[in-house]
């Protein structure tokens, strides 16, 4: 239950998966190194994105999937005289890049989750027990 609690407070409202007190974000798409409450690392070592931006293309990719299905069933969008592959397309691109900022705290909950953030200086990752 805790996994889903964090999922939701990080995933969905933006906030530090540890703490859940403040925002991750400075601004719409830049994080915050650090937490100001609980000193998190928001960052802790690069190529971290690369979970984000996989979540990200991945709910366009689903959406494409489902708006093609739905054009082939019932034609939605060539009855309003626009192009499907382009409208499509269009729209997925949109989604994608709307939605990389909840990627991206959706990817950190996930982080925090498996043990792969770190406080303070600490190295991330899991600790050993």
């Amino acid at each position: 239950m805790s996994g889903l609690r964090t999922l939701w407070r990080t995933g969905i409202m933006g906030r530090c998966p540890a703490c859940g007190q403040t925002s991750m974000f400075s601004g719409f798409y830049d994080m915050h190194e650090r937490c100001a409450v609980c000193d998190t690392r928001f960052a802790p070592s690069s190529g971290d994105w690369l979970g984000a931006t996989a979540i990200g293309y991945g709910v366009g990719a689903v959406l494409a999937i489902a708006l093609a299905l739905v054009e082939v069933v019932w034609g939605p969008i060539q009855r309003l005289h626009l192009d499907p592959m382009w409208t499509i397309a269009a729209v997925s691109l949109t989604v994608t890049v709307v939605s990389y900022r909840w990627s991206k705290s959706v990817w950190f909950a996930l982080l925090y989750e498996w043990g792969f953030m770190a406080q303070g200086d600490e190295p991330p990752g899991p600790t050993a027990s």
